[in-house]
């Protein structure tokens, strides 16, 4: 497939690895019911991912998974332990801290620090399209919250801090994986993001604990393959293809899609209660998606309509004559 033609498909495929990032709770709460622990499931989810995939790459293309320099071991740092491993960890420390919804809140923040990096790091300049995408999102995740009803709770000053961290820590896999992808092909950045990330849980979790578990209950292990494969290694492998041609503050914006899923799939699966609240945060985040990826200014008018006929005033045509 030529470069061009993936670029136009990149935000769609952005879009549905949002939805399978979003889809994570059909497992996860499979796994709380063995006595997993949200961290043991985070690592499981790494563990899992980077099982399948690396033994994989090493056989089938070897050559692509030789680092082309120890310094671009950096890169990896950045997307995988102190990216994408650390992002996971603080997200529960701040769960533990305040509440599920105000650490989704806290976690989200993450397109305004990658935004904000993207123009000093990559040139890409922030639009007032982007801006004002990134402000609705952004709003979206609020109200789905509850903050503005008073239903998140109140976060405390560490509380505060660590949220910020995670929010920060999620930037950092996207600006990291952007930057390996200057070196690397897009499945080698993912399969060292996933093992670099476990450096980054493991100290926080003691996946040998639960392993009696996923040996033990064949649907267990149907979760952790579940949410390593289908939540974890699918759409994060699509992800990195896909931000090799689009800008990744765009990209970050249309993965706010990821709590919208969610939201769906709780209604739908689960039968939790569609609130006002959930509706107009969906609208809001929507709309942002819309907003970021259409460009209303270059809308074509159908074919023989011309544009410079479609403003002009009645009577001009007889005047000109």
């Amino acid at each position: 497939m030529k470069k061009n033609a993936f670029a136009s498909m990149g935000p769609a495929a952005i879009l549905l690895a949002a939805v399978l990032w979003g889809t994570v709770g059909l497992f996860t709460r499979q796994l709380y019911s063995f006595g997993f622990t949200p961290v043991q499931a985070s690592v499981w989810r790494a563990i899992t991912a980077a099982a399948v995939l690396l033994p994989v790459l090493f056989i089938t293309r070897r050559k692509n998974m030789k680092l082309k320099s120890w310094k671009h071991i950096g890169y990896f740092l950045v997307s995988g332990t102190f990216g994408l491993g650390m992002a996971y960890i603080t997200y529960f420390m701040t769960i533990e801290a305040s509440t599920l919804a105000m650490a989704a809140v806290m976690l989200y923040s993450s397109p305004i620090v990658v935004t904000i990096m993207a123009y000093f790091l990559f040139k890409e300049k922030i639009t007032a399209r982007k801006g004002m995408s990134l402000v609705m999102a952004f709003t979206g995740c609020l109200v789905m919250a509850g903050v503005f009803t008073g239903g998140a709770g109140a976060l405390s000053l560490k509380g505060l801090g660590i949220g910020f961290l995670s929010g920060v820590t999620y930037a950092m896999y996207h600006l990291g994986s952007k930057m390996a992808l200057k070196h690397y092909e897009p499945e080698t950045v993912t399969g060292y993001t996933f093992l670099f990330s476990l450096f980054g849980m493991l100290p926080f979790a003691s996946p040998l604990e639960s392993l009696p578990v996923i040996t033990a209950h064949p649907s267990a292990l149907f979760a952790v393959l579940g949410v390593g494969v289908l939540c974890t290694l699918l759409p994060y492998t699509i992800y990195t293809l896909a931000i090799r041609n689009v800008e990744i503050g765009k990209a970050t914006i249309i993965s706010f899609a990821e709590p919208l899923t969610a939201v769906v799939m709780g209604v739908v699966v689960f039968r939790e209660a569609l609130t006002l609240n959930a509706v107009i945060a969906i609208g809001l985040i929507l709309a942002s998606v819309v907003i970021v990826n259409v460009n209303f200014r270059e809308l074509r008018l159908p074919a023989g309509i011309e544009h410079r006929h479609v403003f002009r005033k009645p009577g001009r045509e007889a005047k000109a004559a």
